[in-house]
Formats: C-alpha cells, structure tokens, sequence
C-alpha cells in the first residue's frame, strides 16, 4: 500500500523481506480497484527523501526544533503554576491562559502530532512521561484516539468514512456533499466559527456518541477517553482548589478559557486547510486513483515561510508535504517542500501555498458556503465525484 510504502520505501531489501510471505497471485476478477502503487511522481519522492535522509532527525543539541520544544514545556508549566497556585488577579491570570493556550496549541504540532505518526519520543522514560501529562496539555483529545482517527484521516481525506472529523461534525457542518444536507447546514458559514473552541470536544465526544465511528473502529477510545478528561478535571481544577486558595468557579472560567483558545488554535491551524474551494476542481482522468495526486489535490499549504505560522502550528502550516510521507519528522517538512514543489512543477500536480492567514481563512469560508447550498450544483458534484476517484487503501 501506498502508506506501507511512504514509511519503508521502495528498498530492496524490504521487498526481499516480503517474498517470504508471497502465497500467490490473486485472479483479476478477485483483485479489488486500489490505488495506482505505481505512481512516478510518489516512486520519485521516496527515493529522494531517502537519498536527503529526511526520514532521520539531527542530534538533540543540533536540533532547533527539540530546544523549541523544550522552551515551549518550561514555559507552559511554568505558567501553569503560577495561574493555579500563585495568582490572584484575574485579568492577569486570564492573560497567561491565554499564552499558555498558544504554547499547547504549538505542542500539539510538535509533540502530539509526531507522536501519532513516529516512534516519538523514542526514549521509554520520556514516552512514558508524554503519556501521563497528555490530559494537561491537550484536554479532550486521547492519546491513542487522536492516533486512530488521524491516521484514519491520512487514509482518505475529507471522506466521512475514513475522515473522523468530516463524521463528527456533520450535524453542524457540512465538509462534504457526501453529507446529507440538513436545516443548520443552510448557516455553516455563520455557526462555524462558534464551533472552533470546542473543535475537540465535538469530534471526541459528541462524534463519538452521535456517530458509529467508535463501534465500528475501536471500542476503547471510549473508556480512554474518560480517563484522561477525569485526569485534566484533577489537574486544572480539583488539585487547585484544595491546595491553592482560588474558588472552584474561577478555576472552571480559566480552564474552559484554556480549551477555547487551544481547541481554536489547533483547529486553525490543521483543519481548515483541508476545506478549501481548490478540492472541487476536477481530477483529470490520467489522475485518477494516484495517491500522491489526491494528496496534493486535497491539502493546501499556508505561511510556508513564516517563522511564527511554524512555530505556532508546529509544522502544521506545511501539511501537503506532511499528507504525503506523514512520517517525515517536521524537522524535516520545509526542506521536503523545496523536493515536493520540484515534483509537482515536473508532473504537473497542484501545489497549492496561500501566501497569509487571511487568504486562507476567506478561502475556507468561501467553500463553507458553497458547501451550505442544498442543491447539487457543479462544484459540489465535482467534490463527490473527486472522492470517488480514488480508491483508499
């Protein structure tokens, strides 16, 4: 499969592994239509990427990403403590959720997101550590939930039957023409923006509840994921208000301040680019049912250049390179963005790149209301038949 291949490559010694377990050759009328394994332009990427060795980190002390990382842990925790057991001023203390919201909104691109695609970290002390302050830093969203569905995601994007968050929030926003229109998708453009901070909770636990997604997929994300929101309550407000001297009502107003600044930020920041009115362009016949192409069709880059968008994303502002090799650390994401712009330049694949912020925030909004009209017209039709010219798998 296309994700095998995007993790090992095309190596020979892979595919010497392989023919151990060779049984045979399936009929042609037992084959089921997958996607074209041999696509030139993805052949191509993995080669190079190998022969850069993007699929390797620097050392820890030449590594800015790791320090950034770091820095951004100090400061959280360091902020963390002072709001719960130290301040008492309430503007003041609102101020500092809100820094701490963005530093979490970075983490969560650095550490969170990495740990869902890698080995990450591969240390079992510090992996072990990650696992027991998850619930501090991103509340509502499971460790090995966010596994699940984002890797489900990758397998097809914006299709409800792979991507969770096109499934969960379809009772108030319509992704796709895949969805049945209802009354409330009629005002997605106006609603929508009063969703982002509780971008989380929906596709955790309404989606959960209100869709098949975890019967189907995995029972245990469930019982997961009350563990870790029992944990976050523990840390966030019951510990404070035993140990520290604020009252239970301004420790709940800090926390849900905390979750609407960091769910609104990472929603931004990753999901967006994905709702964009590029994805209901044609795919061309010649490519239909290549991954590569889909992935590059269906994502759009934004601030590649900026420092700050990096840093506040962690990585998540490149995500066209990130869909198509996910595990390519994001150390390594703008110097694959030089190798993938040359690609697509000579295969002629799109490459989508919105210069600011604010050309993607018009651009997503411009395609939520495309996508709020009942009727079938041109654009919508074009977005179905998209997702039905490929083939996960």
């Amino acid at each position: 499969t296309t994700y095998f291949l995007a993790k090992h490559g095309f190596k020979k010694s892979i595919l010497k592994q392989l023919e151990q377990y060779k049984i045979g050759i399936l009929q042609i009328e037992e084959q089921i239509k997958t996607n074209d394994l041999e696509e030139p332009f993805f052949a191509e990427l993995i080669e190079q990427l190998n022969k850069e060795k993007l699929y390797s980190t620097p050392t820890f002390y030449k590594n800015k990403v790791f320090w950034m990382r770091f820095f951004n842990c100090i400061f959280f925790f360091a902020l963390s403590f002072y709001i719960l057991y130290y301040s008492t001023n309430i503007w003041l203390q609102l101020f500092c959720v809100f820094i701490q919201a963005i530093i979490a909104t970075s983490l969560f691109g650095l550490i969170a997101h990495e740990a869902t695609h890698r080995n990450y970290p591969k240390n079992k002390f510090f992996k072990s550590v990650l696992s027991i302050t998850w619930p501090i830093f991103w509340p509502f969203i499971t460790q090995y939930g966010l596994r699940y569905e984002h890797n489900s995601h990758h397998i097809k994007i914006g299709d409800a039957d792979y991507d969770y968050e096109v499934a969960a929030f379809a009772s108030f926003i319509r992704y796709s023409g895949k969805i049945k229109h209802t009354f409330l998708h009629k005002y997605q453009h106006v609603i929508a923006m009063f969703m982002y901070p509780f971008y989380a909770n929906i596709i955790t636990t309404i989606g959960g509840i209100n869709s098949t997604f975890w019967s189907k997929h995995n029972r245990k994300i469930a019982l997961r994921h009350n563990i870790s929101l029992f944990l976050t309550v523990c840390y966030f407000i019951i510990l404070p208000a035993f140990i520290g001297d604020t009252s239970i009502i301004k420790l709940i107003v800090l926390y849900v301040v905390f979750q609407c600044v960091l769910f609104s930020g990472i929603y931004v920041s990753s999901a967006i680019n994905h709702f964009v009115p590029p994805v209901t362009i044609p795919i061309p016949e010649e490519h239909k049912n290549k991954y590569a192409f889909y992935v590059c069709h269906n994502t759009t880059n934004f601030c590649l250049d900026s420092k700050f968008w990096y840093w506040y994303t962690g990585g998540f502002n490149i995500q066209l390179e990130h869909h198509l090799v996910p595990f390519v650390a994001t150390e390594n994401l703008r110097k694959m963005s030089k190798i993938v712009q040359q690609l697509c330049k000579k295969y002629a694949y799109p490459y989508y790149n919105y210069p600011t912020f604010g050309a993607l925030w018009s651009a997503h909004y411009t395609y939520l209301k495309l996508m709020s009209d009942k009727k079938i017209n041109k654009d919508i039709e074009n977005e179905m038949d998209n997702k039905k010219s490929y083939q996960a798998r």
